[in-house]
């Protein structure tokens, strides 16, 4: 069963690549546009390309071989190794799940959107270690400020999440790295993949029961025990695993300091990822992942005096980033371009988009009472039905609220469905939809269903009674 949905999960990326670059048209990102088709010519000229295929299928088999043999030196039969498959997908209604199957088979779904989270913080420790290692910038105080603070880390992630939350797309920063730069921060992301993978396998493997999932992703809320003995075996797996699976590939070229520390690194960067995405990308999403505060913490008592205070520092930065870039409230620090313009940070995107993402940030943080007095502005045009439907969400009548705003009672039974999993950005779309059908049109449009959407998220996600 698992190499059939499997199969029905995989992802067409050629014409995901095409949506993007139609995107990339219509926002004038002529640097992108470059970028894309760079990269799709380079794809044609791979020996295995064929149309409408996985591109990643090969990346992401690959890993999945490497800790599968990783898995198997440390003692996990090889029957139950072959029975398990990995796919990775677009879809962002699920972030990372291991679903067994009653042939006894297994599949291990990952979110792209989740990967991309990890490469902005590995970019961001990258760029550390090429000032740390560049002894004649570390002496200039105003080249390593920005590493005093979490303002930087901080903004890249709002900005991906950003992006993620309220237009359903995955996109991010980029930073400017030296050629051994770059280098870290690929490695680092592949060994943050390596444990989003492993950890779901280490479910399997270790007979983690849960119920299976639909054939679609998000189907239903994802699935993850509530039992934390199993969440951290199956950490601390994943983590020996990552490790393993390392050493092979590198053949004794690494150190054991340096492998410690980067799989260790690698295991941080992914619950970070993980607690991000689930946090700030999800308005409903049932029994998740621990937190990260709390995995890491089982982590590091695996690690020596002196190592567990080595990964102590470098966690502190990325913590106090994902807790500010998961944070939707008026206290919150929004996204702006000066918030990480004292890293070397470029974008492919035009200077209006960056902007633009900045004032949607800003939006989705106003305090409530502000949310709703704009739906209830006559003098703008707010019609009395967005209005009446502001009414009934704050009083706590999500499902009257949303047929209110046009939505059919079906639809709303299933947006309010406390078993199905619910990302921000489809709520947003369902309501910009049902608005632009009654007639909201140009940047309105774009208010009124990020507002209404804020209003309603916090209601959704809670239990019903």
């Amino acid at each position: 069963m698992a190499d059939r949905k499997c199969e029905l999960l995989r992802a067409d990326r050629e014409a995901a690549l095409t949506e993007k670059r139609q995107l990339a048209h219509d926002l004038g990102a002529h640097e992108l546009l470059r970028q894309l088709d760079a990269v799709y010519a380079a794809l044609q000229r791979e020996p295995s390309f064929q149309t409408g295929t996985d591109f990643s299928v090969g990346y992401v088999e690959k890993l999945a071989e490497e800790l599968k043999a990783a898995l198997a030196t440390l003692g996990v039969s090889a029957e139950k190794l072959d029975s398990v498959r990995v796919v990775a997908t677009l879809s962002d209604a699920v972030s990372a799940q291991m679903t067994p199957f009653s042939d006894g088979s297994g599949l291990v779904i990952v979110s792209d959107g989740v990967i991309s989270t990890c490469s902005s913080y590995c970019q961001y420790d990258a760029l550390y270690i090429d000032r740390w290692l560049d002894r004649r910038r570390l002496r200039a105080s105003v080249k390593t400020r920005m590493y005093k603070n979490a303002d930087v880390l901080t903004g890249l992630l709002r900005y991906h999440t950003t992006n993620q939350r309220v237009a359903g797309v995955t996109t991010q920063l980029g930073m400017r790295l030296s050629p051994r730069g770059q280098q870290v921060a690929w490695r680092l992301n592949g060994l943050a993949y390596r444990f989003v993978i492993a950890h779901e396998i280490a479910h399997y493997v270790l007979g983690h029961s849960s119920a299976p999932s639909s054939f679609a992703p998000g189907e239903h809320v994802p699935v993850c025990s509530e039992n934390e003995r199993r969440e951290r075996d199956a950490d601390l797996l994943a983590f020996r695993a990552t490790r393993r699976a390392s050493e092979i590939q590198e053949d004794g070229r690494l150190m054991e300091m340096e492998a410690v520390a980067s799989a260790t690194k690698g295991a941080l960067i992914a619950m970070l990822s993980l607690d991000l995405t689930e946090q700030a990308l999800f308005v409903r999403r049932g029994c998740t992942h621990p937190p990260a505060s709390i995995r890491a913490a089982w982590l590091l008592e695996e690690l020596d005096g002196h190592w567990r205070k080595v990964m102590h520092k470098f966690f502190r930065i990325p913590v106090e980033a994902t807790a500010a870039a998961a944070l939707i409230s008026e206290n919150a620090s929004p996204f702006s371009w000066e918030s990480v313009s004292s890293a070397p940070i470029y974008s492919s995107m035009p200077q209006s988009h960056i902007s633009s993402i900045g004032e949607l940030d800003a939006l989705q943080c106003l305090h409530e009472s502000v949310q709703i007095s704009v739906l209830n502005d006559r003098r703008s045009g707010s019609p009395a039905w967005l209005a009446e439907g502001a009414r009934l969400a704050s009083e706590g009548n999500p499902m009257q609220a949303l047929v209110q705003w046009g939505l059919s009672e079906s639809t709303s039974h299933r947006l309010c469905n406390p078993q199905k999993a619910l990302t921000f950005f489809t709520l947003k779309d369902h309501l910009a939809a049902s608005f632009a059908a009654q007639g909201v049109t140009g940047d309105w449009l774009q208010l009124y269903s990020v507002i209404a959407a804020n209003l309603l998220a916090s209601r959704l996600n809670a239990p019903r009674p």
